[in-house]
């Protein structure tokens, strides 16, 4: 009598359930991965969108109120983020705060959030010309010879 070659049916089925649970395990990861890779996208346009905020009210020649707080929104990679600025009052009172916090929408999580800070300019520009004026002359270093 001659013994049959192959596989009995217990030996297949579990072969199918070893399979069945790596199969959960892999597609688990990717799906992490792909959740994961769209956070960080969303978390670096937030920052993109944090630094032009920044950078505009730093550029504004106006300056910062004491305290207060200015939000809207701005369009970056075909969407519409939400962003909100504080400013508030540090020690020295010459120096104000920024705080920009960007959310994807509204009563979104925050994504990104920078502070930046600003001094006053100087009230009385006419002293510090004249301490310019009174300053030695800066001459370039001599090449040094051998």
């Amino acid at each position: 009598m001659r013994r049959a070659v192959g596989f009995t049916l217990l030996e297949v089925l579990v072969a199918l359930a070893v399979l069945a649970i790596a199969m959960g395990a892999i597609i688990h990861a990717a799906t992490q991965s792909i959740a994961n890779t769209a956070e960080l996208r969303d978390q670096t346009f937030a920052g993109w969108v944090a630094l032009n905020q920044i950078n505009q009210l730093l550029l504004d020649s106006n300056p910062w109120p004491a305290e207060g707080t200015r939000t809207g929104n701005t369009d970056l990679a075909n969407r519409t983020w939400h962003w909100e600025a504080r400013f508030a009052k540090t020690d020295d009172p010459d120096l104000r705060r920024l705080e920009v916090a960007v959310r994807a929408a509204e009563n979104a999580p925050v994504l990104s959030a920078l502070v930046a800070f600003r001094a006053n300019p100087p009230s009385d520009r006419s002293g510090s010309d004249q301490s310019a004026k009174n300053s030695p002359d800066i001459k370039p270093p001599r090449a040094l010879q051998p």
